[in-house]
């Protein structure tokens, strides 16, 4: 069911609640393509794409997600260069199209399914532009997984299952930043991307919230040559010989720390795959190249963004860009962003040595690892 945005109109066209969608069969249920099959405020389907520099110049983080029941659209853009952290937000209200993937400055186009996409950023307050080529290297797969469980809490049923499918690829074009041109080449610039959508926790803002424990997760997005892990997932190269993918079904984490923050800067972590294959992964953080997604409204364990404190799918208003910058290279400033956060991390692997990223929420990785909780342990330095 449809909710009214806190304030504002939505916009409607003459047909409305169709699209040009409507007019191709692809309906899923008795609704026109804009309304989804569950009344859910939380449901959404979003997208996440980094750009990861193998020479460690810089990181670039951006997503975009729509929130059908809530009639929002909000998107993210987080670089990082030489200890600046500069972070982009877009609102907008959805209205009848689904597929309109442009964002205030961003836009998004797939240029080929599962092979290829373009992304652009335009003119901005932030003095932040790109345009980007992105080439699938690893074969997505669709899978169904409930990253939160289903519990009863205080006599009430709590489900978010989301599904969708996973990748890697290579980056093309230019980003520029600040007046500085930077050419990104596809033989240097990898990164990974996602497709989700579903029921997530923190869409919508506390309002919509069931209670979360206290704890982090712990995700790795590293590829290789002919193997990489998603998550839990070993993904292949686009037309391996080997179906599907393959599964890690038991990871050591063995972490180190920042001892002023708390915060992740690398570790060995030991992953079993249910192929019986173990790969043993060292990670080391570059420098302050790490994405602090609360400025994407990812929920983090102390709220939405440090400014504001907004939430995925919160309404904001329609057609607003904001932004902020912040010195990585204070101490104060990491702890007041800390929350959700993707580190660059160099991963070295059997003799090959890339980059890839670790995913957690600071510091509550590192109670984890103190506690000794299953498959977490401190790493000396």
């Amino acid at each position: 069911m449809l909710q009214k945005a806190t304030s504002g109109a939505r916009q409607e066209t003459e047909h409305s609640p169709l699209s040009g969608m409507d007019e191709y069969p692809i309906h899923q249920f008795s609704e026109p393509v804009r309304v989804v099959s569950t009344t859910d405020a939380r449901a959404y389907e979003r997208y996440w794409f980094t750009v990861e520099d193998e020479a460690g110049e810089f990181f670039l983080v951006t997503g975009f997600g729509v929130y059908p029941n809530l009639d929002t659209v909000d998107a993210y853009v987080i670089f990082i260069r030489d200890g600046v952290h500069t972070s982009l937000r877009m609102h907008r209200l959805l209205g009848d199209d689904r597929a309109n993937t442009r964002f205030g400055p961003l836009r998004a186009e797939v240029i080929e399914p599962f092979r290829e996409w373009k992304l652009v950023l335009e003119d901005n307050d932030q003095d932040l532009r790109f345009d980007l080529r992105w080439r699938d290297t690893k074969r997505a797969i669709f899978q169904r997984f409930n990253p939160f469980g289903t519990s009863n809490r205080n006599g009430r049923l709590v489900t978010a299952e989301i599904s969708g499918y996973e990748t890697f690829g290579r980056v093309e074009g230019t980003i520029t930043h600040q007046g500085q041109r930077i050419a990104v080449n596809p033989a240097h610039v990898r990164g990974s991307r996602d497709h989700h959508w579903g029921i997530r926790n923190g869409v919508g803002g506390p309002g919509h919230m069931e209670p979360e424990t206290l704890r982090s997760h712990f995700a790795q997005f590293v590829e290789f040559e002919d193997w990489s892990i998603w998550g839990i997932r070993g993904l292949y190269n686009l037309g391996d010989k080997r179906p599907g993918f393959a599964r890690v079904v038991k990871s050591d984490n063995r972490l180190r720390f920042d001892p002023q923050t708390k915060h992740l800067v690398g570790g060995i972590v030991t992953n079993t795959f249910d192929t019986g294959e173990v790969k043993e992964v060292h990670y080391e953080q570059i420098g302050s190249l790490v994405a602090h997604l609360r400025c994407g409204m990812y929920q983090g364990p102390t709220g939405g963004t440090p400014d504001g404190d907004i939430y995925h799918g919160m309404y904001v208003g329609d057609d607003v860009v904001a932004g902020r910058t912040d010195d990585l290279t204070d101490v104060r400033v990491r702890t007041e962003l800390a929350g959700f956060e993707d580190h660059l991390c160099t991963a070295r692997c059997d003799g090959e040595t890339t980059v890839g990223i670790l995913e957690c929420r600071n510091p509550l990785l590192y109670d984890m690892c103190n506690e000794g909780l299953p498959g977490f342990s401190l790493l000396d330095s």
